[in-house]
């Protein structure tokens, strides 16, 4: 087989050749991970399967979806519902059951805890009753002052506070998760109670009508929006006996893209603006549009807007936005890296070429510009994406892998064993997204992307051989001398090399694969690398030429190779 540009072609292949994940792949309908489980083999050696055993290291696959989060979900984690507040505020009004601390000094000392009792009264001795029941806790001392100067004119000095709240019992009912009776203070916080039955259910609740019900009658509305967005809370003062209850959730709409995060978000009435969508969620500084897909009735339809005209845009329930950023871009930035003078980070006109950035490049004596290397991230992810979906094709065979026989079925659950291993391993490399440059003048005319980073390598002597060898290191370059000759130099072949597969790496990115009978006619140059590729057994490996494909994969988009 001649030297080719092996990449090109393997890439080609892959895109091609990426089914499907198969469809019993184990997946948990209730969160967002699967978990990979291999059975025990069966007492039925007809129908003894790798499906059988349990994975040493509870393979965890990421389900890709990721539904949109309700805003305000997060608010209820218990840590409200943990400790109850005793204390008051200044608006607090004095309730039945409620304790006084009074202290009388001068002519007549007393020092007592007094309860409001069922009239709203508390009772000071040679005093009477001092109707207290409604009075605002911040007014307290001077009711009960003006009360004992009635009796006692001069020389008594009063000092009045409430000492505690009185305990209640309040239930929560509607769309929470637990709904149930709770104990508590009468100046605990709705926000207490709420937490303490688990919260507003996000998939049936709402947060925007929520009521306090007493003896039958609605005493307090509360929108936990104002609370979130604002810090706005009504002081409800709770009575033995009221009852919270969340009503079902109201018309919503799914905000995603360029936002804080993505939520569901509800709103009263028949309808809200995007501005007023927008303010909930919050938008990152570059966006621009929002493309709206709307879900009324048997149709569906899709608006395109810019966030100039947000207050004017109407939301109905059902909508769903994706705020974007649609602009020209004008610019790029490029960075240099490597051997050269000069600037680390070139700022050029969008469509500017590799031409373009070179003339600005001031080159160093030591610099190699013709095998200057180019890393595009763009390419990067594409090559990460596909090795992504050959693991997952392999994982997904393995697993669903069937034998004929008890014997043969426990050799498959071994052998499922160490390639999850090496599946592991692989999805942790990073490739390096370098894209081929040919090596005469028009790979001056490719054009750049933002973000592209350009390395001008250092002048070489050095050839260096990584892999299956006994000794991988870096060797003095030798005019004539082939991939075998440097092979030799680095120990020769391991055992577990496979000489159908040596690949050649130049630095401008072209990739060589030589069988043995080309090695010593190889065209070796200063700078190049050569690896030598590990040999899977076919003979006990069901999936060799899926591992040969990965391994290949591996070693063309990072310059690492991968033991099995």
């Amino acid at each position: 087989m001649k030297p080719t540009q092996f990449g090109w072609l393997l890439l080609t292949a892959l895109a091609s050749a990426a089914p499907v994940m198969a469809a019993n792949d184990t997946q948990d309908l209730t969160g967002n991970k699967a978990v990979i489980q291999l059975r025990a083999p069966t007492a039925d050696p007809g129908s003894a399967s790798v499906l059988a055993a349990d994975v040493p290291q509870g393979q965890v696959l990421e389900d890709r979806a990721s539904p949109v989060k309700v805003f305000g979900e997060w608010l209820f984690r218990g840590k409200f519902g943990k400790e109850s507040f005793t204390g008051f505020n200044p608006e607090y009004l004095v309730a039945v059951g409620d304790a006084v601390n009074l202290q009388l000094w001068g002519a007549y000392d007393l020092q007592a805890e007094l309860k409001v009792d069922a009239q709203g009264n508390i009772f000071v001795p040679r005093v009477g009753p001092i109707k207290v029941l409604n009075a605002r806790n911040g007014d307290l001392n001077e009711v009960v002052r003006r009360q004992v100067e009635r009796v006692y004119r001069e020389n008594v000095s009063v000092y009045a506070t409430l000492a505690a709240a009185q305990p209640v019992k309040v239930f929560v009912s509607g769309f929470v998760r637990n709904p149930g009776l709770f104990n508590g203070y009468a100046s605990d916080s709705v926000l207490q109670f709420l937490d303490r039955a688990g919260g507003v259910n996000p998939d049936s609740g709402s947060f925007l009508n929520i009521h306090v019900v007493r003896a039958g009658k609605v005493a307090y509305k509360l929108n936990l929006y104002d609370f979130l967005l604002r810090g706005t809370m009504p002081l409800v003062q709770f009575r033995d006996g009221d009852t919270v209850i969340v009503e079902p959730l109201s018309n919503t709409i799914k905000v995603s893209g360029l936002v804080s995060s993505p939520y569901q978000i509800e709103f009263s009435g028949d309808a809200m603006t995007l501005q007023e969508a927008i303010q909930v969620v919050g938008v990152v500084p570059n966006a621009t549009h929002a493309r709206i897909t709307r879900n009324r009735g048997l149709s569906r339809s899709v608006d395109y807007v810019s966030l100039d005209e947000a207050n004017i845009v109407t939301l109905f329930s059902g909508d769903e936005v994706d705020v974007v950023a649609d602009k020209t871009l004008k610019s790029i930035i490029v960075y240099v890296e490597g051997e050269h003078l000069g600037r680390a980070q070139y700022v050029l006109p969008y469509g500017a070429t590799i031409g373009d950035l070179l003339a600005q490049v001031q080159a160093a004596p030591e610099s190699n510009m013709a095998d200057i290397q180019l890393f595009r991230q763009s390419v990067a992810e594409r090559q990460k994406s596909m090795l992504e979906e050959t693991l997952r094709v392999l994982e997904s065979s393995v697993l669903a892998a069937r034998s004929n026989t008890k014997d043969i079925a426990e050799l498959r659950v071994r052998e499922a064993e160490l390639l999850t291993q090496f599946i592991e391993r692989a999805r942790k490399v990073t490739p390096k997204g370098q894209v081929v440059l040919s090596s005469d003048a028009s790979r001056i005319a490719v054009t750049l992307e933002d973000g592209d980073r350009i390395r001008v390598p250092r002048k070489s002597q050095l050839v260096a051989v990584h892999g299956e060898v006994y000794f991988p290191s870096s060797f003095l370059f030798k005019k004539s001398a082939g991939p075998t000759n440097y092979i030799e130099m680095a120990g020769g072949y391991t055992q577990k090399a496979s000489r159908a597969r040596v690949l050649v790496l130049k630095p401008s990115g072209q990739i060589s694969l030589f069988e043995d009978s080309w090695l010593s006619r190889g065209d070796v140059q200063p700078g190049d690398e050569i690896l030598v590729l590990p040999n899977v057994d076919e003979k006990n490996f069901q999936f060799s030429k899926e591992v040969v494909q990965i391994i290949y994969q591996i070693a063309l988009a990072t310059g690492v190779v991968l033991r099995l």
